[in-house]
């Protein structure tokens, strides 16, 4: 299975007919030479305000980025083995839908977010006495492998599928489940084929850089006794920069200022200009090379897989998670609002109110405590007829009555 879709992916090397894309090219170098000169130019407005210089940084940023995804819908086109779009259309769609990488990253972002506060969660659960210990010998291998592969799977897999994704006209919720099923079922794979599209950019830049690098030593070399050094640096200045300073022309500019008059010295400045647009269009290339193995290796990773069933599943599986969020959210304050309607405790000495209050209920007339005066009836001593306990005189014999208390 995999060994049969590695060999399915031998298009890779196709990846280097990108440096054929004329409109690409110049595509990639506008966009280049537009965000340094807005760049620049905030940085000599920083005189002004420092404000500047973070306004214009963050033009430049959005000039590279929707250029460089404008050039990466180009190379999706041939990567599908479609003529590829005009460079004012592939802008347009560029500023359509280049944003939703910008959302895509940040739900990336949250998603590892989470991860790793769950497996700091699962941490604080080792620190259990007698069971911490036991449970870590199962996490910490677990999570060695888990975080391990999630980290390297962000430059290799995450960060070049994410925009092929998007190029190729889905959205963010698409392209995420997307890169889900990849991670899932052709994490390897897609691993395997990274690497080696990051392998033929590099050798495509080494090649094309030592072409450069020879050709310029030569060319100066014959230039000298021909156009003349120009009376100091010329020339020398030149080869020096660009043999010495990695970027050719661009590291040999710190010398202009220099140059001793003469024609050497204009021809050494023209050379510097034209060698720096030759090797900023020579290292644009390898880009050109890693963005169209990107979009081969999407394809291939979403060949045979349900996309529409993925994404169903997705959004079931975000479904219930809402839901369950917002059960956990009810719960929550159902429980806070029965603490806050539950009747206070009675103070110390203060006596409990009836049952009857709570309830509502009506409860009965209460019947009066007798009362001392209120004395049962008694009975004459001498006829034994019976008297009240006021009585002073027997009303039957007439028999005076002894004083009684309360009477």
């Amino acid at each position: 299975m995999l060994s049969q879709q590695i060999r399915s992916s031998a298009s890779l090397l196709d990846s280097v007919d990108a440096v054929r894309n004329w409109r690409a090219v110049a595509l990639m170098l506008a966009t280049l030479a537009i965000a340094v000169l807005v760049a620049s130019l905030g940085f000599f407005l920083a005189r002004v305000s420092f404000v500047f210089v973070a306004l214009f940084l963050l033009l430049a940023y959005g000039v590279a980025f929707y250029g460089a995804n404008a050039v990466g819908m180009m190379m999706m086109d041939e990567a599908r083995g479609q003529p590829a779009r005009p460079m004012m259309a592939a802008v347009l769609g560029s500023l359509a839908i280049s944003h939703r990488l910008i959302l895509l990253m940040l739900l990336v972002g949250v998603l590892y977010l989470l991860g790793a506060l769950v497996l700091a969660l699962i941490l604080f659960l080792c620190k259990i006495p007698v069971l911490g210990p036991l449970l870590y010998v199962v996490v910490f291998p677990l999570s060695v492998v888990v975080v391990g592969v999630s980290l390297f799977a962000v430059p290799t897999v995450v960060f070049p599928l994410s925009a092929p994704a998007i190029w190729s006209g889905g959205g963010v919720m698409a392209s995420l489940s997307q890169l889900s099923a990849i991670a899932r079922k052709r994490l390897i794979m897609v691993l395997i084929l990274m690497l080696a599209v990051g392998l033929i950019a590099f050798l495509v830049g080494s090649l094309i850089g030592a072409i450069l690098f020879t050709g310029t030593a030569t060319t100066a070399l014959l230039s000298v006794p021909i156009l003349g050094s120009g009376g100091g640096m010329g020339f020398g200045g030149l080869m020096g920069g660009m043999m010495g300073g990695g970027m050719g022309g661009f590291g040999g500019m710190g010398g202009m200022g220099g140059m001793g008059g003469g024609s050497g010295a204009g021809h050494a400045m023209a050379a510097m200009v034209g060698g720096g647009l030759l090797f900023a269009a020579a290292f644009t290339l390898p880009g050109l090379v890693y963005l169209r193995g990107a979009c081969t290796v999407y394809l291939r990773a979403i060949d045979g897989l349900d996309l529409a069933a993925e994404q169903a599943a997705f959004e079931q599986k975000l479904a219930a998670a809402r839901e369950k969020a917002k059960a956990m959210q009810a719960q929550a304050q159902a429980a806070a609002q029965q603490y806050t309607t539950k009747p206070a405790a009675a103070e110390p000495g203060q006596a409990a109110a009836p049952a009857s209050e709570l309830t509502g209920a009506a409860s009965p007339p209460a019947t009066p405590a007798p009362t001392a005066n209120a004395a049962a009836p008694t009975h004459c001593p001498a006829c034994h007829g019976v008297v009240a306990a006021d009585d002073r005189f027997c009303g039957h014999c007439g028999h005076a009555l002894e004083p009684r208390p309360g009477a």
